[in-house]
């Protein structure tokens, strides 16, 4: 597996290409880049926004890198910096991701799944080598660290991960706090829930069927209090109807992460022990370590950053993304093609297995189900790396319920030939010069090639071509179990 990585990692740095935006730097980028060549005078000049103080680890690693080798600060060696960051990062992923195999007792298909889901897909072959000056290798790496620690039960060492690695992503702190208070937490029996199937299961009744409509009805509150505000404000610039349009288009997408929400933690909701009675046995220890996560870093944040800069995302703008994400109108399905074709084929195993991964997950432990269900709403921003905090518990949940049911080699060689198709190495992105503002023409060639694989910048014509090959592969890998499911039945 390292082999691989180092192969796949090195042929890209020496021969891949590298976007044109920014001078090589990308969007982003450039502000990291300067990060790299004068983070002290930025934070001393008071130009550090909060957003970008959550984001200074990755540059700071790349500026030792260049002065511990005198290499100079230019832009060609800042970009070939972060490529080797990028490809440490993957490389050492590779170990941890073995050593939560071992403890597991995970074979050698599921082991191999995994390996693939986490290091093979666009993400990690092409993405993140054409467009390496992001913070966001790193935090892969600081993910799968942090999921290895719980495992381990390794409070301290599980906070300091969370401290440095608040300073990569920015959901860190939240991460590795529900960890740290999960981290002895069980459902006390193998609890599960039910979705309403015919007329007969709307019963008040029914205490699963009570549950479930009072999550429902909160997930609405939720949702409708974020509608109303948008909408307001859509009323003074006479965009309603755009608004609306959204918003529709998104709300089939959004009642499915409901329901998926309701499978994942329902039955914690359900348990015979209510959730408060179990928060009453965490130690004080563990929520003291979890205080300590996010508090030392958010002080560090207010000490480094300037109030007055603005801010290019935060989390009230990220909430509204995932009631109203900036896919425009009609384009249907959106956040699950575009985490499809980012994070590969895996994406929807765990769609058509979710009951059974969700299942994986809280037997793993409370943590790693806290983490998916912060994660799982940011599927619907459709900018699908902000699914990247939660994808190696998903990823390991999905290697674990596969395994236990079994992997038939139907299903490894159509996901191997998924996998595969899905890396795209081979894609030539920089098919003409790119001229004009780095912003402009997105949804245009020759901009289009790279933009395609992402929801908020995906063209029409992507759209309409890669929905019904995503649905595609989605019904192989369906029969494929089915079929596997009836041969070791048989067997």
């Amino acid at each position: 597996m390292v082999a691989i990585v180092l192969v796949l990692g090195v042929g890209n740095i020496l021969f891949g290409e590298t976007v044109p935006a920014g001078g090589g730097f990308g969007w982003d980028g450039v502000t990291y880049a300067e990060m790299v060549r004068r983070l002290g005078a930025m934070i001393s000049d008071g130009e550090l926004s909060r957003y970008y103080s959550q984001r200074i680890l990755p540059s700071l690693i790349v500026k030792a890198m260049l002065a511990l080798t005198g290499a100079e600060f230019s832009n060609q060696n800042i970009i070939r910096g972060f490529e080797i960051l990028n490809l440490l990062s993957f490389v050492l992923g590779v170990v941890i991701w073995n050593r939560m195999a071992d403890l597991l007792s995970l074979g050698q298909s599921g082991r191999w799944l995994g390996f693939a889901s986490l290091f093979l897909n666009y993400f990690a072959t092409k993405n993140l080598m054409y467009y390496a000056v992001l913070t966001d290798g790193l935090a892969l790496l600081v993910s799968l660290l942090m999921l290895l620690l719980f495992l381990e039960r390794r409070p301290l060492l599980l906070l300091a991960v969370t401290i440095a690695g608040s300073f990569v992503w920015q959901l860190t702190g939240f991460y590795g706090a529900v960890m740290l208070i999960s981290l002895n937490l069980r459902l006390p029996d193998d609890a599960s829930v039910r979705l309403p199937s015919t007329a007969a299961d709307w019963t008040p009744r029914d205490r699963h069927m009570r549950a479930f409509l009072m999550f429902v009805a909160a997930a609405a509150a939720a949702v409708s209090i974020v509608v109303l505000l948008q909408l307001v404000a859509a009323r003074k610039t006479g965009s309603v109807t755009h608004e609306l349009g959204i918003f529709l288009t998104g709300a089939p997408s959004m009642i499915v992460v409901v329901l998926a929400l309701w499978i994942l933690i329902g039955p914690i909701l359900l348990s015979r022990r209510a959730p408060l009675a179990m928060l009453a046995d965490v130690p004080l220890r563990l929520y003291l370590l979890a205080g300590a996560a996010l508090l030392i870093p958010q002080i560090a944040f207010t000490l480094l950053s300037n109030p007055n800069v603005s801010n290019p995302s935060g989390m009230l703008y990220v909430l509204q993304l995932v009631v109203f994400p900036m896919t425009g109108r009609g384009k249907f399905l959106m956040p699950f093609l575009s985490a499809t074709l980012l994070w590969g084929p895996a994406v929807l195993l765990v769609m058509l297995r979710w009951k059974d991964v969700s299942a994986e997950l809280h037997k793993i432990g409370l943590g790693p189900v806290f983490v998916v269900a912060i994660t799982l709403p940011l599927v619907l921003v459709t900018e699908s790396r902000f699914m990247l905090g939660g994808w190696p518990c998903l990823v390991l949940g999905l290697a674990l319920a596969l395994e236990r049911s079994g992997i038939s080699k139907p299903l490894l060689y159509l996901f191997a030939a998924l996998t595969i198709l899905n890396g795209q190495i081979w894609l030539k992105f920089n098919i003409a010069p790119w001229v004009g503002n780095d912003y402009a023409d997105l949804t245009e060639f020759p901009k289009q090639m790279y933009f395609l694989h992402y929801g908020p910048w995906m063209g029409w014509p992507a759209y309409l071509v890669q929905l019904p090959l995503v649905l595609a592969a989605a019904w192989l890998l369906w029969i494929a179990m089915r079929q596997g499911n009836t041969n070791l039945g048989k067997d």
